[in-house]
């Protein structure tokens, strides 16, 4: 888990997230402290779900599928531009234009 940049990453906001919660002013009553310890809070548990998100590795089958989508459409306009202009582009020096 630690190979990556994402896990690295998944462990230090961990580790902020244990050091800092007990620090931060959670209360009830509104006040700019209260909303700032919230805010923190909200910013903490995103990071530490994209990081999750990125070590589990659970978008890899939708980006070899996007992937395999990608290289068939590059295929297919490749077989397009060699049959379109195939004769014409294509033509060697030797060969007699009609």
């Amino acid at each position: 888990m630690l190979r990556s940049k994402h896990g690295i990453a998944l462990v230090s906001a961990l580790a902020l997230l244990f050091l800092a919660v007990p620090r931060l002013p959670v209360s009830s009553a509104p006040g700019l402290s209260s909303v700032f310890a919230f805010g923190w809070l909200a910013f903490a548990y995103l990071v530490i779900a994209a990081n999750w998100r990125m070590v589990l590795q659970l978008d890899r089958e939708e980006r070899r599928k996007n992937e395999r989508a990608r290289r068939m459409r590059w295929l297919r306009t490749e077989k397009q531009k060699r049959s379109t202009a195939g004769s014409t582009v294509f033509r060697r020096r030797w060969q007699k234009v009609p």
